[in-house]
């Protein structure tokens, strides 16, 4: 009995605050705003503009190398949410800890590492470790932008600005150094050799790649602004100029025979892992993933009003 006291009472408050509601409304569109647009003198910040600006940008999850991007973005907004543009970045390289910490490596005796029959050609030694790595060296994009989200931003209730979000995908190139393609023949591998003698040559490639992101601007006022971007440009690259292809095969064990410590290959299965070559099946796939900000300029410098 309770429980249907309960469900009867639910019934009841329920409809009473669906007729208030239904009331309310009406009142609301018989009012003096009936009729009347959601906005009213709406800046139109980006419609029928171009926009360009400088940008600073920095790769994540950097394995060997630092990228810190300088460039540009130059874009024509056809619609308050639409635009069309171009990116470009010119890439500054420094190294990593890790590549640091291998590069300063010294065997037992205080001696710079140099490489070994277990580890040749994907370890060239230590003086030739940080030009072995790749180098990303530029980043060309084209996209097209789409800008779903806007309103006001807040800060301490004091400053408002304008701001959108928007998303975005395009294509363009990947520009990069990377270590040249060699075949080992007995202890040598191009011009590095098994003693660590001889140095490591990278050569330049440019590569196809898709990009998408996210990003946010803040307007200051008609004609300046504020931009931040989260982007992804994946591509195919051996990061480590390191021989990585194949399936399991040879291995290698320490062995001690008459008080003299080596190491010997031991094969543990059927594949050509390590194949000692440096090849194109040693690339892997990057995300490329990288956070930019950047000062926007649009032109003409007074945007219109929506009446």
């Amino acid at each position: 009995m309770k429980r249907y006291i309960f469900v009867l009472a639910f019934a009841v408050v329920s409809v009473c605050t669906t007729a208030k509601t239904a009331t309310a409304q009406e009142i609301l569109l018989e009012g003096p705003l009936a009729g009347a647009p959601a906005v009213r003198k709406l800046v139109q910040y980006r419609e029928m503009r171009f926009s360009a600006g400088p940008q600073f940008g920095y790769t994540l999850l950097n394995e060997y190398m630092h990228n810190f991007m300088l460039g540009a973005k130059l874009e024509f907004n056809i619609l308050e949410w639409l635009s069309v543009g171009l990116v470009g970045y010119y890439v500054v390289n420094a190294p990593t800890k890790l590549t640091t910490h291998i590069s300063n490596s010294e065997d037992i005796a205080g001696d710079a590492t140099t490489p070994a029959d277990s580890n040749f050609p994907s370890y060239t030694g230590a003086g030739n470790f940080e030009d072995q790595v790749s180098h990303m060296k530029g980043l060309y994009m084209a996209q097209i932008g789409l800008i779903p989200l806007r309103g006001k931003l807040a800060v301490f209730e004091k400053l408002f600005v304008a701001i959108d979000g928007y998303i975005f995908l395009g294509g363009g190139v990947v520009h990069f150094e990377e270590r040249e393609l060699c075949n080992r023949s007995g202890d040598s591998c191009g011009d590095m050799n098994l003693d660590g003698s001889g140095s490591v040559v990278r050569e330049s490639r440019i590569t196809g790649t898709f990009t998408f992101g996210v990003g946010f601007t803040t307007y200051f006022n008609d004609w300046i602004g504020l931009s931040l971007e989260y982007r992804l440009a994946p591509f195919k690259w051996n990061a480590g100029g390191t021989d990585e292809a194949g399936q399991a095969g040879t291995e290698w064990e320490l062995v001690e025979e008459d008080d003299v410590v080596f190491w010997d290959p031991v094969e543990k299965g059927s594949g050509d892992y390590p194949d000692g070559n440096i090849s194109e099946e040693d690339r892997s796939w990057n995300s490329n993933q990288s956070i930019s900000i950047g000062v926007i300029f649009h032109f003409p410098l007074e945007a219109t009003v929506a009446h």
